[in-house]
């Protein structure tokens, strides 16, 4: 589903990414973790088109993106692109005059096209499934943190992507708060969702995910499956991580 092959992001005269590469297969949840300052958020920013790279390759589900690329091509590849991709941030980015139903309902209607008589149906069920049915008239400001990022994923998961990306999404909230938010992934998860989840929840990387790729100075240190990077990480640079996550 999602191919990244030897990604290079430069800020100035600092190599944020260094040449990552990583495989998410369909149906896969990829969790990736490790120290901050290590290119985890930029390389997500990269997969979605957010932010230009300066080498390498993005595939997702087919659709190729790559630096150089003509301007028209490459508004035709963000187009598709978004279309396969969902993104779901650390600080919701939710529009404070929009209801939370409509919130939901502005990707299909004015991304997709589609008629509000065809989608709200499916944005109430995709509010029903987070837990916020009775949210529907409620504003932004009005909902927890909890409840706003659940609601972000709502809005996400409406324009019905191949593939969803994470951006420590309850790093931002507290700890019931969080496992609230946890709990909706999860339940993606198990459902089949495609993801890529940026994390520092330790809990959900070893429970949930299929794959764990730790990153460290803008490169990928190790991959594997969770028992393996918990339980016999094979680098050094891991087994710190994991240490001085356990110590706080």
């Amino acid at each position: 589903m999602i191919e990244v092959r030897q990604l290079v992001k430069n800020h100035g005269d600092l190599r944020v990414l260094d040449g990552v590469s990583l495989s998410v297969r369909c149906g896969e949840v990829a969790t990736v973790m490790g120290p901050s300052g290590g290119g985890k958020s930029t390389l997500l920013r990269c997969i979605d088109g957010l932010e230009t790279f300066h080498d390498g390759e993005v595939e997702v589900d087919g659709v190729r993106l790559h630096p150089g690329a003509p301007r028209r091509e490459m508004s035709d590849t963000l187009r598709a692109l978004r279309r396969r991709v969902g993104f779901v941030f650390q600080q919701f980015h939710l529009f404070p005059h929009m209801t939370v139903l409509d919130n939901v309902l502005a990707g299909p209607l004015y991304v997709l096209s589609r008629a509000r008589d065809e989608v709200e149906p499916e944005a109430r069920q995709l509010l029903e499934r987070v837990g916020l049915a009775e949210k529907l008239n409620a504003h932004p400001e009005n909902l927890s943190g909890g409840q706003q990022q659940r609601v972000a994923i709502a809005r996400a998961l409406a324009m019905k992507p191949d593939a969803i990306l994470f951006d420590e999404p309850t790093s931002a909230l507290d700890p019931r708060m969080a496992a609230e938010v946890i709990s909706v992934i999860t339940d993606l998860a198990e459902s089949g969702q495609t993801m890529i989840v940026v994390t520092h929840a330790m809990g959900f990387a070893r429970n949930v995910s299929h794959t764990v790729h730790v990153m460290h100075a803008g490169r990928v240190a190790e991959s594997g499956p969770p028992e393996q990077i918990f339980e016999n990480p094979q680098q050094e640079v891991t087994r710190l991580f994991l240490a001085q996550t356990r110590a706080n």
